[in-house]
Protein backbone atom coordinates (compact mmCIF):
# COMPACT_ATOMS: atom_id res chain seq x y z
CA UNK A 1 0.00 0.00 0.00
CA UNK A 2 1.30 3.44 -0.88
CA UNK A 3 1.48 5.98 1.92
CA UNK A 4 1.00 9.70 1.32
CA UNK A 5 4.12 11.84 1.43
CA UNK A 6 4.69 13.77 4.64
CA UNK A 7 3.03 17.18 4.75
CA UNK A 8 5.31 20.13 4.15
CA UNK A 9 4.49 23.82 4.38
CA UNK A 10 4.22 24.01 0.61
CA UNK A 11 2.32 20.77 -0.09
CA UNK A 12 -1.32 21.50 -0.91
CA UNK A 13 -3.94 19.21 0.53
CA UNK A 14 -6.70 17.61 -1.47
CA UNK A 15 -10.13 16.44 -0.39
CA UNK A 16 -9.99 13.68 -3.01
CA UNK A 17 -6.79 11.60 -2.86
CA UNK A 18 -7.32 10.41 -6.46
CA UNK A 19 -6.55 13.91 -7.76
CA UNK A 20 -2.79 13.24 -7.71
CA UNK A 21 -0.90 16.45 -8.34
CA UNK A 22 -1.49 20.17 -8.72
CA UNK A 23 -1.13 21.91 -12.10
CA UNK A 24 2.41 22.82 -11.01
CA UNK A 25 3.25 19.18 -10.34
CA UNK A 26 3.23 19.26 -6.54
CA UNK A 27 1.98 16.08 -4.86
CA UNK A 28 -1.34 16.34 -3.08
CA UNK A 29 -1.91 14.54 0.19
CA UNK A 30 -5.30 13.30 1.42
CA UNK A 31 -6.82 15.18 4.34
CA UNK A 32 -7.09 11.90 6.23
CA UNK A 33 -3.32 12.15 6.80
CA UNK A 34 -3.75 15.42 8.75
CA UNK A 35 -4.89 15.44 12.39
CA UNK A 36 -8.52 16.70 12.59
CA UNK A 37 -7.55 19.51 15.00
CA UNK A 38 -5.36 21.05 12.28
CA UNK A 39 -8.19 21.15 9.73
CA UNK A 40 -10.39 23.61 11.68
CA UNK A 41 -9.18 27.22 11.67
CA UNK A 42 -9.74 29.33 14.77
CA UNK A 43 -10.58 33.04 14.99
CA UNK A 44 -6.94 34.12 14.59
CA UNK A 45 -6.60 31.91 11.50
CA UNK A 46 -9.69 33.58 10.02
CA UNK A 47 -8.13 36.99 10.68
CA UNK A 48 -4.96 35.91 8.89
CA UNK A 49 -6.99 34.55 5.96
CA UNK A 50 -9.00 37.77 5.75
CA UNK A 51 -5.93 39.99 5.71
CA UNK A 52 -4.26 37.81 3.06
CA UNK A 53 -7.39 37.85 0.90
CA UNK A 54 -7.40 41.65 0.99
CA UNK A 55 -3.66 42.10 0.58
CA UNK A 56 -1.78 38.92 -0.31
CA UNK A 57 1.68 40.49 -0.14
CA UNK A 58 1.56 41.39 3.55
CA UNK A 59 4.68 40.36 5.39
CA UNK A 60 4.49 37.93 8.27
CA UNK A 61 5.63 40.72 10.61
CA UNK A 62 2.73 42.98 9.65
CA UNK A 63 0.26 40.08 9.79
CA UNK A 64 1.52 39.22 13.27
CA UNK A 65 1.09 42.82 14.42
CA UNK A 66 -2.44 43.04 13.01
CA UNK A 67 -3.50 39.79 14.63
CA UNK A 68 -1.70 40.30 17.94
CA UNK A 69 0.55 37.24 17.78
CA UNK A 70 4.29 36.72 17.38
CA UNK A 71 5.88 36.53 13.94
CA UNK A 72 6.94 32.92 14.64
CA UNK A 73 3.39 31.89 15.56
CA UNK A 74 2.07 33.72 12.50
CA UNK A 75 4.49 31.84 10.23
CA UNK A 76 3.45 28.52 11.80
CA UNK A 77 -0.22 29.34 11.34
CA UNK A 78 0.27 30.31 7.67
CA UNK A 79 2.18 27.07 7.05
CA UNK A 80 -0.60 25.06 8.71
CA UNK A 81 -3.26 26.88 6.66
CA UNK A 82 -1.29 26.06 3.50
CA UNK A 83 -0.76 22.44 4.54
CA UNK A 84 -4.44 21.89 5.36
CA UNK A 85 -5.72 23.47 2.16
CA UNK A 86 -7.19 26.69 3.56
CA UNK A 87 -4.59 28.60 1.53
CA UNK A 88 -4.48 26.95 -1.87
CA UNK A 89 -1.91 29.29 -3.38
CA UNK A 90 -0.87 32.85 -4.04
CA UNK A 91 -1.55 34.78 -7.21
CA UNK A 92 -1.32 38.21 -8.73
CA UNK A 93 -4.57 39.83 -9.82
CA UNK A 94 -3.95 40.89 -13.40
CA UNK A 95 -5.21 44.17 -14.76
CA UNK A 96 -5.27 45.27 -18.40
CA UNK A 97 -4.86 49.05 -18.69
CA UNK A 98 -4.46 48.65 -22.47
CA UNK A 99 -7.78 47.29 -23.79
CA UNK A 100 -6.01 45.76 -26.79
CA UNK A 101 -4.06 43.46 -24.46
CA UNK A 102 -7.17 42.06 -22.73
CA UNK A 103 -8.07 38.44 -23.40
CA UNK A 104 -11.50 37.55 -24.80
CA UNK A 105 -13.61 36.55 -21.79
CA UNK A 106 -16.64 34.32 -22.19
CA UNK A 107 -19.11 32.35 -20.11
CA UNK A 108 -20.05 28.92 -21.40
CA UNK A 109 -23.04 27.09 -19.94
CA UNK A 110 -23.02 23.35 -20.56
CA UNK A 111 -26.09 21.21 -19.95
CA UNK A 112 -25.12 17.59 -19.51
CA UNK A 113 -26.92 14.58 -20.94
CA UNK A 114 -29.33 13.02 -18.40
CA UNK A 115 -27.65 10.42 -16.23
CA UNK A 116 -24.13 11.73 -16.74
CA UNK A 117 -22.09 12.45 -13.61
CA UNK A 118 -19.72 14.97 -15.19
CA UNK A 119 -16.46 13.08 -14.60
CA UNK A 120 -15.59 12.84 -18.30
CA UNK A 121 -16.51 16.50 -18.79
CA UNK A 122 -14.31 17.45 -15.83
CA UNK A 123 -11.38 15.61 -17.40
CA UNK A 124 -12.00 17.52 -20.63
CA UNK A 125 -12.06 20.84 -18.76
CA UNK A 126 -8.70 20.07 -17.16
CA UNK A 127 -7.15 19.95 -20.65
CA UNK A 128 -8.20 23.54 -21.48
CA UNK A 129 -5.82 26.00 -19.78
CA UNK A 130 -7.97 29.00 -20.73
CA UNK A 131 -10.68 27.94 -18.25
CA UNK A 132 -10.33 30.17 -15.20
CA UNK A 133 -13.40 29.02 -13.29
CA UNK A 134 -15.98 26.24 -13.46
CA UNK A 135 -19.06 25.90 -11.28
CA UNK A 136 -21.91 23.42 -11.03
CA UNK A 137 -25.29 25.16 -11.08
CA UNK A 138 -27.47 23.37 -8.53
CA UNK A 139 -30.80 24.37 -10.11
CA UNK A 140 -30.34 22.27 -13.25
CA UNK A 141 -26.97 20.53 -12.67
CA UNK A 142 -25.47 22.37 -15.62
CA UNK A 143 -21.90 23.66 -15.59
CA UNK A 144 -20.88 27.31 -15.98
CA UNK A 145 -17.34 27.85 -17.27
CA UNK A 146 -15.43 31.15 -17.48
CA UNK A 147 -12.86 31.21 -20.26
CA UNK A 148 -10.18 33.76 -21.11
CA UNK A 149 -8.94 33.15 -24.64
CA UNK A 150 -6.25 34.95 -26.61
CA UNK A 151 -8.49 35.45 -29.65
CA UNK A 152 -12.01 34.88 -30.99
CA UNK A 153 -10.62 32.01 -33.06
CA UNK A 154 -9.29 30.26 -29.96
CA UNK A 155 -12.60 30.82 -28.17
CA UNK A 156 -14.47 29.21 -31.08
CA UNK A 157 -12.13 26.19 -30.91
CA UNK A 158 -12.86 25.80 -27.19
CA UNK A 159 -16.62 26.05 -27.78
CA UNK A 160 -16.42 23.45 -30.57
CA UNK A 161 -14.31 21.18 -28.36
CA UNK A 162 -17.10 21.09 -25.78
CA UNK A 163 -19.98 20.90 -28.30
CA UNK A 164 -18.72 17.55 -29.61
CA UNK A 165 -18.38 15.96 -26.17
CA UNK A 166 -20.77 13.00 -25.81
CA UNK A 167 -21.85 14.16 -22.35
CA UNK A 168 -23.00 17.60 -23.61
CA UNK A 169 -26.72 17.98 -24.29
CA UNK A 170 -26.58 21.69 -25.08
CA UNK A 171 -24.17 24.60 -24.84
CA UNK A 172 -24.62 28.37 -24.68
CA UNK A 173 -21.71 30.81 -24.90
CA UNK A 174 -21.47 34.56 -24.57
CA UNK A 175 -18.53 36.93 -24.44
CA UNK A 176 -18.47 39.25 -21.44
CA UNK A 177 -17.00 42.56 -20.35
CA UNK A 178 -15.27 42.48 -16.99
CA UNK A 179 -16.68 45.01 -14.51
CA UNK A 180 -14.10 44.16 -11.84
CA UNK A 181 -11.45 41.50 -11.73
CA UNK A 182 -11.30 40.44 -8.11
CA UNK A 183 -13.09 41.16 -4.90
CA UNK A 184 -12.21 39.41 -1.65
CA UNK A 185 -14.95 37.61 0.21
CA UNK A 186 -16.91 40.10 2.35
CA UNK A 187 -15.89 40.01 5.99
CA UNK A 188 -19.54 39.50 6.95
CA UNK A 189 -19.48 35.92 5.57
CA UNK A 190 -15.91 34.89 6.37
CA UNK A 191 -16.47 33.79 9.94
Amino acid sequence: MLHPPPATPHTPVCRNPKQGTTPRGRTLIPTEAIPPAELSPDQTDFLILGFLEEEGRLSTTILAQRTGISATECTERIQRLERTGHIAGYAAVRSYPDPAARPITALIKIVQQPGRNGHDLLRSMESVPEITNAELLEADRSIMIRVQASSHERLEKIITFFKVQSSVLSLEASTTQTLFNYRPMPRSIRY
